[in-house]
């Protein structure tokens, strides 16, 4: 029997081809975090824009967001860190009276405002769309709509630091 031909282009082209297709996939991303930008606002003096990061920065907060993105909104609820125990991912519900920014005019009422704690001081600060929501418009409870880069800890100031 002679020996089998093969064909290196063939080979080259399957390598590559992905090894599941997205509705395989479909069950590991559904209920994981997504984030979305829209109604970021970079323009407030308490908060930064993007271009106020240094590069540095920039790569911890994509880091992070790859990070959050691979699990639940309630792992995240769930995790602590820190000696006191305080938690990654923080809901408040109502925009916070005690804080540097101001809310918003683009943002709709009625969301439940919360923050991801990052390095040191830096909290990512956004919302997530309320009960209500999910059940009218069929929205999902899994996307974080972020708002300010908050580096210096002003947007709910009476957490402990």
């Amino acid at each position: 029997m002679a020996p089998k031909k093969t064909n290196p282009r063939k080979e080259c082209f399957l390598s590559n081809l992905p090894a599941q297709d997205f509705v395989s996939e479909i069950s590991d991303v559904k209920g994981k975090l997504s984030f979305s930008l829209k109604y970021f606002d970079g323009s407030q003096e308490a908060g930064q824009d993007f271009k106020d990061w240094n590069d540095k920065q920039k790569q911890e907060l994509l880091e992070k967001l790859r990070d959050y993105s691979r699990e639940s909104k309630q792992y995240w609820l769930n995790q602590r860190v820190g000696s006191g125990g305080l938690k990654v991912l923080e809901i408040y519900g109502e925009f916070p009276r005690n804080t540097d920014f101001k809310y918003p005019r683009h943002v709709p009422s009625g969301v439940r405002w919360s923050r991801f704690r990052m390095e040191s001081a830096m909290r990512l600060v956004g919302f997530f769309v309320s009960e209500n929501s999910v059940k009218e418009y069929g929205l999902s409870t899994d996307v974080f709509y972020i708002v300010f880069l908050d580096k210096n800890h002003r947007f709910y100031k009476t957490e402990d630091k």
